[in-house]
C-alpha cells in the first residue's frame, strides 16, 4: 500500500509540473548543435533531428525512490515534447543518484531502459525512458540500450552525454528512435 501511495504521489507531481511547463517556438534557434549547452539529437525514420534542451525544460522527482543498495534516487527528465513541428513528439529522462558524489564516482558504460516510472526496473542508476507520439498517436515503448559515455562536473551542476536506442510499436508499426544528449543535472 505504501509502494502505492508513493507511486501516487509521484504521478501527481509528474502531472503538476507538467502543468505548469510549456516549450515555445522561440527556444529552437540553434538545433542544439553548440558544443557548449545541453542537446537532444534523435533519429526516426533514416532522418535526423537536434533540438536545445534549455534549463528551464528540467523536472526531477527526488526522490524517486531507492537502488537495491539503499542509495537514493532522483528522476530528472526533460519536459520539452521535442519536434513537434516535425510532427512527432519525443521526451526522456535519466534515473541517477540523487547525491552528487556519488554520482560523479560512477563511470561511463551500458545501463538500462524502462517503461516508465511503474516498472520494477525503474528504480536502478542511470535508468533511461523515453517516449513517442507520432502524430499525436502514442506509441509503447518495447524495448532498448542506453550508454553513458560522459560523467563530470561542470559549474558546480553533474554533466551526462549519452546515447540510447528505443523500439517503440503502436498497432503491430514499430519504431527505431536512436540519438544522443547532453543534459545538466540541475
Amino acid at each position: 500500500m505504501k509502494k502505492l501511495y508513493s507511486t501516487i504521489m509521484m504521478l501527481a507531481m509528474m502531472v503538476a509540473a507538467l502543468s505548469f511547463t510549456a516549450c515555445g517556438d522561440d527556444d529552437d534557434d540553434d538545433g542544439g548543435s553548440s558544443t557548449t549547452g545541453d542537446y537532444l539529437r534523435v533519429t526516426l525514420d533514416g532522418k535526423t533531428y537536434s533540438d536545445k534542451i534549455l534549463n528551464w525544460h528540467y523536472a526531477q522527482i527526488d526522490p524517486v525512490g531507492r537502488d537495491d543498495n539503499n542509495k537514493p534516487l532522483t528522476y530528472t527528465y526533460d519536459m520539452c515534447d521535442h519536434f513537434e513541428k516535425e510532427g512527432f513528439l519525443f521526451m526522456f529522462g535519466v534515473v541517477h543518484f540523487s547525491r552528487k558524489d556519488e554520482l560523479l564516482a560512477c563511470s561511463p558504460g551500458t545501463y538500462s531502459c524502462s517503461k516508465d516510472i511503474l516498472s520494477d526496473d525503474f528504480y536502478k542508476n542511470f535508468t533511461f525512458s523515453a517516449s513517442l507520439d507520432i502524430d499525436y498517436d502514442e506509441y509503447d515503448w518495447v524495448s532498448g540500450t542506453h550508454k553513458i559515455k560522459s560523467i563530470k562536473e561542470v559549474n558546480g551542476k553533474v554533466q551526462l552525454e549519452g546515447s540510447f536506442t528505443s523500439v517503440f510499436e503502436l498497432n503491430g508499426n514499430s519504431k527505431t528512435v536512436t540519438g544522443d544528449y547532453r543534459i545538466t543535472i540541475p
